[in-house]
């Protein structure tokens, strides 16, 4: 169950999404002002070509961002229809009783026991602790739990868990920035520094397989990579949640990200740039809607994974994806930066032509 049958073939990339017109305007000239800077973004373009999309000292407003500090109790609003706020406050009960080293916590009920406890739910929400703590029982309003290492061990290990997603997170993107700028900047960062790897897919704990290896050793195959997408994306307060699908080439998992009130699907395993990191970050799998990934003949069958394994006749309908403004990316874009004062989105065309998308207030 760990693994959450996502077990998936080696990625063909033969799959193309059809072509669209990508209706771009060409970036501002040398002579205009300057992009506003991002700690996190590179961008590749030499400055005789693209004066405008150079890393610029930040301006007094920028360099006041609070830095991330880590949030132990991360919620996935698109689980609404499943997981009650009882079963949340359940489930903050038990992390705050992992990460003090406790034995007990309160749970509302056996269901939110059954919820809290499971290894998908822990391996999403507090990764560090999936396999190595489980639930012991459940009665009268208490639950309890098992350490199945020494428990010293397992706090310090909780610790350095905690402290390497504070990392992450200050290095890929800003807390000031706007959901849909945090999105970007960790869809860039994971890209750029996670790699698709399949060599511990028997894994048989937390440590070989899943959301937590992945995150610390930045290595895994699909669901690993959209598990730990969907773990920076929630420390940030982007709702987002693992999706998977049964096509061609055997199940594939992504993620499905709530932007400005409009979901759209990211698939960022398509996207990693492996053993080059300088490669130019694809936009082909980035912001698609649901239409786009079906013509692309994807999947055949899909399923909002955080909640298969929970219950089998939840409303798929619920998680739609129909907004066409990021289409002009599906033609083969390249990314090359964010202006977040402008809220434009710089980028290449399939034909190389530097373009500029505007995302407005999302």
């Amino acid at each position: 169950m760990l693994k959450r049958k996502l077990i998936c073939t080696v990625l063909v990339f033969a799959l193309v999404v059809p072509s669209m017109a990508s209706g771009c305007n060409k970036v501002v000239k040398e002579d205009e002002p300057g992009v506003a800077s991002s700690a996190v973004t590179e961008m590749t373009e030499a400055k005789e070509t693209l004066e405008t999309i150079g890393i610029t000292e930040p301006s007094a407003e920028e360099a006041d961002a609070e830095p991330f500090v880590f949030e132990p109790h991360v919620k996935c609003e698109l689980l609404s229809e499943i997981v009650t706020d009882e079963m949340w406050d359940s489930f903050y009960n038990m992390v705050d009783a992992i990460r003090a080293g406790e034995d007990t916590f309160e749970c509302a009920d056996e269901k939110a026991y059954e919820w809290c406890t499971h290894e998908c739910t822990l391996g999403s929400f507090l990764p560090a602790a999936c396999t190595h703590v489980v639930g012991d029982g459940y009665e009268y309003g208490k639950a309890k739990l098992e350490y199945k290492m020494d428990k010293d061990e397992f706090l310090e290990r909780e610790q350095k868990f905690e402290e390497e997603i504070v990392r992450m997170l200050n290095e890929a993107t800003r807390s000031d920035y706007s959901d849909f700028e945090k999105l970007i900047t960790i869809y860039d960062y994971v890209c750029k520094n996670f790699q698709y790897d399949f060599t511990n897919i028997d894994g048989e704990d937390a440590d070989g397989f899943g959301t937590y290896a992945c995150l610390m050793t930045k290595e895994g195959i699909c669901c690993e990579i959209a598990g730990a997408m969907t773990y920076l994306l929630l420390q940030t307060g982007v709702q987002a949640m693992d999706f998977g699908g049964q096509g061609s080439s055997g199940f594939h998992s992504w993620n499905y990200v709530l932007i400005g009130g409009r979901g759209y699907h990211v698939d960022a395993t398509w996207a990693l740039h492996g053993e080059s990191p300088d490669t130019e970050l694809s936009l082909q799998y980035f912001m698609m809607t649901e239409r786009e990934r079906a013509d692309g003949h994807f999947e055949d069958f899909l399923q909002a994974d955080l909640i298969w394994f929970w219950k089998t006749d939840y409303d798929l309908a619920r998680f739609s994806a129909t907004d066409p403004t990021f289409r002009q990316f599906h033609n083969w874009a390249s990314y090359e930066g964010i202006d977040t004062a402008g809220n434009v989105v710089f980028y290449a065309d399939n034909s190389g032509e530097h373009c500029e998308l505007s995302y407005g207030d999302m």
